[in-house]
């Protein structure tokens, strides 16, 4: 028996990673917090996918439990000390949250010997293992030389569509065909030793994390911002408007000539990326995602590192056209939920000391930057 140790039970958890964990031959533990998502999975250790490209037909993932990190600690901590992999997908901002759990079970394979444990962060975060690797660490539970006596810590870029839905009379989770598991090949112990069936194994995974970054997660991003302005509630409602898919393409196509430049992908592979990745994903008959939810968070989606402003600048270093990207910007600036914190922090911050103190607190531009000139102006018309 392979054990798999997956730290949240939520939709990509059970309806990505724990999928392809099982179709790898893995019992998979989850670790959750969430006492009634807890219960669920053990009243009958198995639960249902809907295949969305196959008329949502019916898909069990069998041989699986549930402890809570609150409640169980020690069965957590013994989980983990056996497993032969370790994964996470719990969003980027909790994984300091997890970490001292997560290192004291690594403690307790100190000096035994065994295999070497694969973590792997699978979090819509760049670099997202180092990350975890580091709050572990900061944790005082573990030390850097014992992490790397009882483990390797690849980098992963991950993405996969998933819903809750309910089909055949049962409840599940729908998922899309279209997925993405990048593992970073060269920090396993034998780059050829591939621990999860269906997925890729990258030598340069910064490469793929940004192809993902700045083209699935910038699509979906500019779409949910764009659609805000105009009034629409979901994602699908707003690619239903012929003028948001041409300003989308057109951003998502900026961040591909960037791409290009950067690390030498092929344009007509990035247009084929974008039309299964981007495209054909969010247009999928039946699905509804709440622009509320995609746009959330839109501190952390407009920072220099991630989608819109990531290859914005990029962009702009090459001397390519980043229009697009900045209108997409203007209207994440604009954007006000009052049940989303980062949108409220943003709203009270312009409103108190204007747009271009935001764009310099939060993005690091200065007033005088072209990328902010143009961002101002459009941010106004946007306003009105």
């Amino acid at each position: 028996m392979k054990i798999a140790v997956h730290f949240g039970a939520g939709k990509i958890g059970r309806g990505f990673i724990a999928d392809l964990l099982h179709d790898s031959g893995y019992d998979v533990i989850f670790v959750d917090v969430t006492q009634p998502l807890i219960d669920m999975i053990n009243a009958e250790h198995q639960y249902n996918l809907f295949l969305i490209d196959h008329d949502y037909e019916e898909k069990v993932i069998d041989h699986v439990k549930a402890y809570s990190s609150i409640t169980d600690p020690n069965r957590v901590i013994e989980s983990i000390s056996k497993a032969e992999i370790v994964t996470t997908s719990v969003m980027a901002t909790n994984l300091a949250k997890i970490a001292p759990l997560l290192a004291k079970g690594l403690k307790a394979r100190v000096g035994q010997g065994k295999k070497k444990v694969v973590v792997m962060a699978c979090e819509n975060a760049i670099m997202g293992t180092d990350i975890l690797k580091k709050a572990m660490i900061d944790s005082g539970e573990i030390t850097l030389p014992e992490l790397n006596e009882v483990g390797v810590y690849p980098n992963t870029a991950v993405d996969r569509m998933v819903f809750d839905g309910e089909h055949h009379g049962k409840k599940g989770i729908e998922v899309g065909d279209a997925y993405e598991l990048a593992i970073e090949a060269d920090k396993l112990v034998d780059s050829m030793d591939h621990p999860i069936q269906k997925a890729e194994y990258v030598d340069n995974i910064d490469k793929f994390l940004k192809r993902k970054i700045y083209m699935v997660n910038c699509g979906h991003a500019v779409t949910s911002y764009l659609g805000f302005v105009k009034g629409y509630q979901t994602v699908q409602e707003a690619l239903k408007d012929e003028t948001i898919v041409t300003e989308m393409k057109n951003a998502v196509m900026e961040s591909a000539a960037a791409l290009e430049k950067e690390f030498g992908f092929e344009h007509k592979a990035l247009v084929s990326y974008y039309d299964n990745m981007v495209i054909k994903r969010y247009t999928t008959p039946g699905i509804a995602d709440p622009i509320t939810r995609v746009a959330r968070e839109p501190i952390r989606k407009i920072s220099a590192n991630d989608r819109i402003m990531g290859p914005a600048i990029k962009c702009e270093k090459y001397g390519l056209n980043n229009h697009y990207l900045l209108k997409a910007c203007s209207c994440a600036l604009a954007y006000k939920n009052p049940n989303d914190k980062q949108a409220v922090e943003l709203q009270n911050f312009i409103a108190q000391n204007g747009v271009e103190q935001a764009i310099e607190k939060y993005i690091g531009l200065l007033k005088n930057d072209r990328m902010t000139k143009e961002i101002v102006k459009m941010y106004y018309t946007v306003e009105k």
